[in-house]
């Protein structure tokens, strides 16, 4: 469903609101920095549950002004899809949640999204994090992730 397609951005976004370098629960600093690299969970280096869910937020908005894909996000019920993306963020991203939602090639099934609709999705995404400033590394972790989900969303013509 859509609610996937948001929550694969949400965690995006969350990276912009990692602590990054000095920033507060920081154990290390990435080498960008000087330091060791932060081997902590990409969860515990974007800011955890109030970052992944100001992300969220901030995509949704997003995504739901894009009149290239904002037809995904009609008529759905926005609060589930909303705690949908933070819980499956979060798992994806190491932290403690349970992801109970639907699979990506079970929500995206029928929806008829084409390349075109994934690019412009993951180029929303990309502005959020810019928007949010999320360091470089956890901003390509999240791009990362998402790309993962290509092959599931896409639907073949």
């Amino acid at each position: 469903m859509r609610i996937h397609r948001v929550l694969l951005a949400s965690l995006l976004a969350g990276a912009s609101l990692a602590a990054g370098c000095g920033g507060s629960g920081a154990s290390k600093c990435t080498t960008a920095c000087g330091g060791e690299v932060d081997t902590r969970p990409l969860f515990d280096r974007l800011g955890g549950i109030p970052a992944i869910t100001a992300v969220v937020e901030e995509f949704v908005v997003v995504t739901g002004n894009d009149p290239r894909i904002a037809q995904f996000f009609t008529n759905i019920d926005v609060p589930r899809l909303k705690q949908l993306m933070v819980d499956h963020i979060c798992e994806l991203t190491g932290g403690p949640c349970t992801y109970a939602g639907r699979s990506m090639k079970e929500s995206h099934l029928g929806m008829k999204v084409r390349v075109e609709h994934f690019e412009a999705f993951m180029e929303d995404l990309g502005l959020v994090l810019d928007k949010l400033a999320v360091p470089a590394r956890e901003r390509g972790e999240v791009i990362g992730a998402f790309e993962a989900l290509r092959a599931d969303v896409i639907e073949p013509a």
